[in-house]
């Protein structure tokens, strides 16, 4: 009994959560964050690119080393701007190390520039225009065609509106079934050609709206689940180190 019950409540849980996914808060937060990785994930992939690019390609007269240096910098900023961004929106601890090994100004850029730590911000800049990406995918295809689809009883029988599927060909399906007899192979296949489907019926307006609420759920799940696994690994990548801004507010202390 106590097995049973066991095995059953994990699916009972993950159910709970789709079906509750558009009622919990947390999943608002998610999608909030998901929402600016896009735009943030572009400007921070796109600067950082375009800055070591140029600094590398002009290392050769020193010029470039600095400003090498001086975006590797920008990177931990940013790094320390997402780790309280994860944790203000996901609810995410992501700890830093705010003080940094050696007494002089020259032993404490060493040992920066040194530690593996410091370059996680050119891993993790990837990663979040990535994820930008695909949420930016999901928002537009799940959660715009889910809307859609379930404001369509408020609308279908307005007149000079068409509410329903519209293809630029039309489109074929050709179910077949074949099977043996008699040392003979016989097989039966129609063809069925879809050109157009509109909503006419308030029962048709309802389903319409009930396949856009499967859609929402869906997709918000979907977010739900690349905020849960962006968050985890935005903490595995980041977690201990070194936060800039945090260290100049504890030197001022």
């Amino acid at each position: 009994m106590s097995s049973a019950t066991a095995a059953t409540s994990p699916r009972a849980g993950r159910l709970r959560s789709f079906v509750t996914a558009p009622i919990r808060p947390q999943t608002y937060l998610n999608l909030a964050y998901l929402v600016l990785s896009f735009p943030l994930g572009l400007a921070y992939f796109v600067g950082t690119t375009i800055a070591l690019g140029v600094g590398i390609g002009l290392s050769f007269v020193l010029v470039g080393i600095p400003l090498v240096a001086t975006t590797v910098a920008g990177t931990l900023v940013i790094v320390g701007f997402e780790r309280r961004l994860t944790s203000w929106l996901l609810g995410v601890d992501v700890p830093a190390r705010t003080e940094l090994a050696g007494d002089g100004w020259w032993e404490k850029t060493r040992a920066l520039a040194t530690e593996p730590g410091t370059y996680a911000g050119l891993l993790y800049i990837p990663l979040k225009f990535a994820v930008g990406i695909a949420a930016f995918l999901v928002v537009m295809n799940a959660l715009v065609t889910g809307v859609a689809l379930l404001s369509v009883p408020l609308h279908y029988g307005e007149p000079g509106l068409y509410v329903g599927l519209v293809t630029d060909r039309p489109v074929e399906l050709h179910p077949a079934l074949h099977f043996g007899w008699n040392r003979l192979l016989v097989g039966v296949e129609a063809a069925v050609t879809v050109e157009a489907w509109r909503v006419r019926t308030f029962p048709q307006a309802l389903a319409a709206a009930g396949a856009g609420v499967v859609v929402l759920l869906v997709g918000l799940s979907a977010l739900n689940w690349l905020a849960a696994v962006h968050g985890r690994l935005t903490a595995r990548l980041l977690s201990r180190t070194y936060d800039p801004v945090s260290g100049l507010g504890s030197d001022e202390e």
